[in-house]
């Protein structure tokens, strides 16, 4: 990448990458919550609190008191006032018991095999990510929705080995809302988890047929024998055994509307993402959404912004990209060598080049 800039740009371009830098501590921040059980506050723990805040304010007092995080710290300042990590809000249950899918299966259980589904729960005041990463296009301040349930909130999973290998929590419910409302026609789904996805669409009557894809032979054996029958319009849906990129090189034909979901979280999606994006060129008459694309487009930029700072800040050349020891530097390399040749001559073309949309097409286009 090339960068004709004025000092003003440069100074443009460093305030994003402070926000950058802010948007990584916050992301830590919730990591650290959300990894170590030990966080969750007692109703003890909260009465401290409780009588001097608002309910919300509170739980976020009693909950840095015991990760150990000093408010006053000038860094916890400065990460709370670009992604407002003490805007907790108090999540209503029924919200999400009155989901339909939720209501159908949350009384389903079995035991077979390595394989069982029950309720897990979320403790009384536990915080938990309930909502997308939400970005600003203009600084891209990233910010993460939390959320709490003021009671024990139960909620149906299906464990293997002692793992949760998916489940029907407010995150999963709230970050398919859209692509449910954009669902139409003749729809191919990758990835079958628990089925909500397909069940939610296969009650519009703007969705013909859904295709699913799932190459795991006991998600689908599971799914078949204790949820499908469950469904209002089982007629609607077909589940194909195979690998979602073999099905892809194959496929000689355009459906209305794709769905990926393929991945747990950003960090084991964002590869199958990448993989997945050239495919919309092929299809150029689906309609593909993504699972948390807004948080995978934001991996994306901050690999950009990496790659601004080792080329303006570092002086890195092109020998720095000729080597990698694991699959985050493999596509740093592949990504700079695609960008090689662009030049930006404002910190304003940048800026556009860093939005979602912008993004989308060098992943589509990247080969």
């Amino acid at each position: 990448m090339y960068f004709n800039f004025l000092k003003k740009d440069y100074d443009v371009i460093n305030s994003l990458l402070q926000v950058k830098e802010n948007n990584i501590d916050a992301a830590n921040y919730y990591i650290d919550y959300l990894s170590d059980d030990t966080f969750h506050i007692s109703q003890a723990e909260l009465n401290e609190f409780k009588d001097k805040y608002p309910l919300s304010i509170a739980i976020i007092h009693a909950i840095n008191k015991k990760m150990g995080v000093d408010e006053n710290d000038e860094n916890y300042v400065r990460v709370n006032a670009n992604s407002h990590i003490d805007n907790l809000i108090i999540l209503d249950p029924k919200q999400y018991e009155d989901n339909p899918y939720f209501k159908l299966i949350k009384k389903v259980h079995f035991y077979k095999d390595k394989w069982f589904m029950n309720s897990q729960f979320y403790k009384p005041y536990e915080m938990l990510t309930y909502d997308e990463l939400k970005v600003d296009q203009t600084f891209f301040k990233e910010i993460t929705p939390m959320g709490t349930f003021i009671n024990r909130f139960n909620y149906p999973a299906i464990i293997e080995d002692e793992y949760i290998w998916m489940s029907l929590i407010p995150h999963e419910i709230n970050t398919m809302k859209q692509p449910i409302a954009n669902a139409h026609g003749n729809v191919l789904v990758f990835g079958l988890g628990l089925g909500y996805f397909p069940y939610m669409i296969s009650l519009k009557e703007e969705v013909n047929h859904i295709v699913i894809i799932e190459k795991d032979k006991n998600v689908i054996s599971l799914f078949k024998q204790y949820l499908l029958p469950l469904f209002k319009h089982k007629e609607k849906i077909e589940i194909i055994d195979n690998d979602a990129y073999e099905f892809l090189d194959n496929l000689n034909k355009n459906y209305d509307y794709a769905f990926i979901d393929i991945y747990h979280n950003v960090g084991d999606g964002f590869p199958l993402y990448v993989k997945f994006k050239p495919y919309e060129k092929k299809f150029n008459k689906t309609k593909f959404d993504y699972w948390i694309e807004t948080s995978l487009i934001a991996m994306l930029r901050r690999y950009v912004l990496s790659l601004y700072e080792e080329k303006v800040i570092y002086k890195y050349v092109d020998k720095d990209y000729l080597k990698a020891s694991n699959d985050n530097d493999r596509f740093i390399n592949k990504l700079y060598f695609y960008l090689k040749d662009y030049e930006f001559n404002s910190a304003n073309e940048f800026v556009e080049f860093l939005k979602d949309e912008s993004l989308k097409k060098i992943l589509i286009n990247m080969k």
